[in-house]
């Protein structure tokens, strides 16, 4: 683990003063002209809490613990998501498909506020720009991927002439892809996180799963979506698209025995992050109690 860094170097100018635009740690309040021995004007908040530097033991504790609480949620889901699949495939047989889809879809629904939560914006702003962040794509995907579960029943419902099937089918490749995105950026934000605590060795797992994790999924997403094409559009008849179908099975087995590897190594990675996010929502809790208990700085 690296050590505490200093006071954010170049903030003060000879008087004591903020020269630079400077957000407060608990509203974002832009503190440039202020003293480092002041309080927010905005909340309150003692303006020291806010020149620490970015670790998550200094950040807003009610931030830090929603983090934390999403990441639990998420894991939950995971374990719920297991369970849910097997009933799903019970209920598929017994019910119908459509019981099953609508069991998978509460638990993404709940697996969603999780990830939202895990995704609130940092009051203070760091690591948010004008453009995009990974938190940002994260949650852009999630509301894709949500939507494509109702959209799912409702295709269901329908008896769609032979062009509608195809489009379906690309329609769910292209959702495959923005949920591919969204994997990506989830591992760039759990980095981000890990190096915030700091700790080094979360960071280079995220970043390492990153690449395995994804590209493995997107091996999987991609040889799936083209053998379902395929077989959507094959014609009817002896043969068939059996050998296409054969060849993308071949291609598809190593990648998903790959995915499954992966998946699990990122739940442990999970696992680790949570915990750590939560030790750190603790001192963020104490740290921020002593500050406003007396206006001091932490040291």
């Amino acid at each position: 683990m690296t050590s505490v860094p200093p006071d954010v170097p170049g903030l003060f100018d000879e008087r004591g003063e903020i020269v630079v635009d400077h957000e407060c740690k608990k509203c974002g309040y832009n503190l440039r002209g202020l003293r480092e021995d002041g309080r927010c004007p905005e909340c309150g908040t003692p303006i020291g809490l806010s020149t620490t530097g970015d670790l998550l033991r200094f950040a807003d504790p009610e931030w830090v613990e929603k983090v934390a609480r999403g990441l639990k949620i998420i894991l939950w889901m995971i374990l719920v998501g297991v369970i849910a699949g097997f009933l799903a495939g019970v209920a598929g047989a017994t019910i119908g498909e459509e019981a099953g889809t609508v069991l998978m879809f509460v638990v993404g629904l709940i697996s969603f506020y999780g990830v939202w939560l895990m995704t609130e914006p940092d009051p203070s702003g760091i690591g948010e720009d004008p453009n995009i962040t990974a938190r940002k794509v994260i949650r852009i995907t999630l509301v894709v991927g949500l939507l494509s579960s109702p959209l799912q029943l409702a295709v269901d419902a329908l008896d769609l002439p032979y062009a509608g099937v195809v489009l379906v089918v690309i329609a769910g490749l292209l959702v495959g892809l923005v949920g591919l995105v969204g994997e990506f950026a989830k591992f760039i934000y759990y980095e981000r996180l890990a190096r915030r605590i700091p700790e080094d060795s979360l960071a280079g797992r995220a970043r390492f799963l990153k690449w395995a994790f994804t590209i493995t999924l997107a091996v999987v997403v991609v040889v799936g979506g083209i053998a379902a094409i395929v077989g959507a559009t094959a014609p009817a008849g002896a043969g068939g698209a059996g050998p296409g179908l054969a060849l993308f099975g071949c291609l598809a087995l190593p990648a998903g025995l790959a995915v499954l590897g992966f998946s699990v190594m990122t739940l442990f990675l999970l696992l680790r992050l949570r915990k750590a996010i939560a030790e750190q929502a603790k001192l963020a809790r104490a740290t921020w109690a002593a500050a406003l208990a007396d206006g001091a700085t932490p040291a």
